[in-house]
């Protein structure tokens, strides 16, 4: 018997589980997948820029509110996981430049900038000059021909997520977390409007009983499922992601390239290693690659670092984003129940709001009053999105 229980074994369960296991209280969490087939594995790790002013971070809208939250609590999350585990996570400013190479791209920059502009983010526009100075190594004559606008942003992050996850685990254990892995949610038992306990089942597990005190469900797209076991609809419709991974010299790529709005990019790691990402693709539960997508990476990324063609990728892989009916997270109690928690649909911002999502859950399940008003994130909010047809 645990004071809590997390149903879901990925950046969001795992960072539920790590912040209120350091409030004291007893946990469990149990996943489908072991870390290295979880979709937040396969997640690139971006940190979009944030306002660094302290009033400037009371500006926007909820869901900017929340990712400035969460991206504070990273910072201090590095650090807390490299002196709890040894771990170091990847948690790094490396900046950033965006770049249009197309008109749709240029548009979406200018778009960009009006959202920069008035959260007071730290952004510039830079020259052609300015691009080849900062990064040299990309393709000159495409650039030359091709650039229609450019920005630096100095405060662009990333963290590596197997990295991530891993100290998150290892931290977890540390402080008593038992983490139960590749097992199948078969069913909730239920006193009177209360969960007892989650039942589940196996390969090396015979069927059990996880009992505790409050349950937070975390399952990512795979949340609507488990959440008709409990007689609630919430749709938590899967977008397939997928992501290619070369290596080249330490230091060929200085800063993160994103293509426009960032929904194409390409993050470059310390010891060399290229993420070239991604697509959105309406799929249903199907994480198989396919060549088409690939290609498609394979272009962007050899339009600006020619070399990269000749070269076989060093590997590729897919993930599942969460969504949601208006695009935004559900953050909040499950209504249908007196001592269950809901944190999904975060779609491609999983990673980045993990920290901020966990502290919210943590906060309520601990009855604490939560730095951000959570109705905006409510499941009663997402159940009227999705009655009003609204889509991601």
């Amino acid at each position: 018997m645990h004071d809590c229980c997390i149903v879901g074994g990925g950046v969001i369960g795992l960072s539920i589980a790590w912040e209120l296991a350091r409030r004291g209280r007893t946990v469990s969490v149990v996943s489908c997948n072991a870390l290295r087939h979880s979709a937040s594995w396969a997640a690139a790790g971006i940190f979009p820029a944030q306002p660094q002013d302290t009033l400037a971070q009371l500006q926007g809208t909820p869901i900017e509110r929340l990712t400035q939250y969460s991206d504070r609590l990273h910072r201090q999350w590095a650090e807390s996981l490299l002196e709890e585990t040894g771990i170091d996570n990847g948690f790094h400013r490396c900046g950033s430049l965006a770049i249009a190479t197309t008109e749709e791209t240029n548009s979406d920059i200018l778009n960009s900038v009006e959202r920069w502009e008035r959260l007071q983010v730290e952004h510039e526009p830079i020259s052609l000059q300015d691009v080849r100075e900062l990064e040299p190594a990309l393709n000159s004559g495409f650039i030359t021909d091709h650039l229609r606008s450019a920005y630096y942003l100095p405060d662009e992050t990333q963290v590596r997520p197997p990295r991530h996850l891993k100290a998150l685990r290892e931290a977890c254990l540390r402080r008593g977390v038992e983490i139960v892995d590749d097992v199948r949610v078969r069913s909730f038992s239920l006193n009177s409007d209360r969960i007892v306990s989650v039942n589940v089942e196996g390969q090396d597990l015979a069927r059990c009983s996880m009992h505790a005190s409050e349950f937070c469900i975390a399952t990512g797209a795979w949340s609507e499922d488990l959440l008709q076991k409990l007689n609630f609809n919430l749709s938590t419709r899967p977008w397939r992601g997928q992501i290619l991974l070369h290596k080249t010299a330490p230091g060929l790529i200085r800063h993160i390239i994103n293509i426009g709005a960032g929904l194409d990019y390409i993050i470059p790691r310390d010891d060399g290693h290229l993420l070239i990402g991604s697509t959105i693709e309406d799929v249903g539960f199907d994480i198989s690659t396919t060549p088409l997508s690939l290609d498609r990476l394979s272009t962007i990324a050899g339009d600006l670092l020619p070399d990269l063609m000749s070269r076989e990728p060093k590997g590729f892989w897919a993930g599942l984003r969460p969504g949601s009916p208006d695009g935004l997270p559900t953050i909040g109690r499950v209504p249908v129940v007196d001592n269950a928690w809901l944190a999904t649909g975060h779609y491609r911002s999983g990673f980045h709001l993990s920290a901020g999502t966990a502290h919210l859950i943590a906060d309520s399940m601990c009855g604490i009053s939560t730095e951000l008003q959570m109705d905006f994130f409510s499941a009663e909010r997402a159940g009227l999105a999705e009655s009003t047809n609204l889509v991601l």
